[in-house]
């Protein structure tokens, strides 16, 4: 086809491009939906893949005014971003409104109070945390909103219990004990982003409470200290337990606090963690001094 015979072809968001640009923009676009390997239909102005369209001019504009080397790859971010926004739409539409679908992907999450955004469903731990109801789907992790509980009809709490108990049920971590002044901790670590959240549930992995509670640090999405307070010996774990939440929280990734917490039945108490001259500190609040430290000194 000469030149001519394609201009009438082009659509007008193809005035991006000279007629040889155009031509060559659609073969950067045929190279890329070919390498990937999946079916598709490569249209003037738009590709099928499956059962959805993808809009050419989104490419086009991230190639117009681009060197004609850079196109390939700026056609493939752009393929990327729109196949995983659909992958992820595909997922939510497969559990919105759909509470047996959503059940097994319920699930609870701790987050910092600055990461939340607009309209989470959360509750307040201590400090800056807050457990975050989400639905945990095979490509990523968000929110459940307001009109999900609307949909769903059930009491608020049998569902925050249901996300506890898919996070305790699902999630693989590694349990490692440390003895420190012939005490034990426990340092549980996993590559899910919810190994943070068994700190809701500790005295599972702990026993029962003792009359003092436990120590609680969760300086990372995917890891967590624990050490049950049961007599001096626990004063003597503590700075050692905030040395290494602070080392985890600085050192990432998906960092959550650097804070120990005392945890008795369903109350958290904030034991700020902070460096000073190059020293760790803690600062243990009046509460956790009179009713524990000041009993076991």
């Amino acid at each position: 086809m000469g030149f001519a015979g394609l201009a009438a072809r082009i659509p007008e968001w193809g005035r991006l491009f000279d007629e040889p640009g155009y031509a060559a923009f659609h073969q950067a676009v045929r190279d890329e939906l070919l390498a990937r390997g999946d079916s598709f239909e490569l249209h003037d102005d738009h590709v099928r893949l499956g059962s959805w369209d993808l809009p050419l001019l989104p490419l086009a504009h991230r190639c117009a005014g681009a060197p004609r080397a850079d196109w390939r790859l700026r056609v493939r971010d752009e393929l990327d971003r729109r196949i995983a926004e659909e992958k992820l739409g595909s997922e939510l539409d497969a559990v919105r409104g759909d509470f047996a679908k959503a059940r097994p992907v319920l699930k609870l999450r701790v987050q910092r109070k600055d990461s939340l955004g607009p309209g989470a469903i959360s509750a307040a731990i201590a400090g800056d945390l807050h457990a975050v109801l989400v639905l945990d789907l095979p490509s990523f992790v968000t929110p459940v909103r307001a009109a999900d509980l609307s949909a769903w009809e059930r009491p608020a709490p049998e569902l925050v219990s249901l996300a506890l108990q898919n996070v305790r049920e699902q999630e693989r971590v590694e349990l490692n004990p440390i003895e420190i002044a012939s005490a034990r901790i426990f340092a549980i670590s996993g590559r899910s982003v919810f190994v943070a959240t068994l700190a809701l549930a500790a005295d599972e992995l702990l026993g029962a409470d003792t009359a003092y509670g436990a120590l609680v640090a969760m300086p990372s999405a995917h890891i967590l200290l624990l050490h049950s307070i049961a007599d001096a010996r626990s004063l003597r774990v503590l700075p050692a337990m905030a040395a290494g939440a602070l080392q985890a929280f600085e050192s990432g990734p998906a960092p959550l606090s650097p804070d120990l917490f005392w945890k008795r039945a369903d109350r958290f108490v904030a034991l700020p963690v902070r460096r000073e001259n190059g020293e760790v500190k803690c600062e243990l609040p009046r509460e956790f001094d009179e009713q524990v430290a000041s009993r076991l000194s």
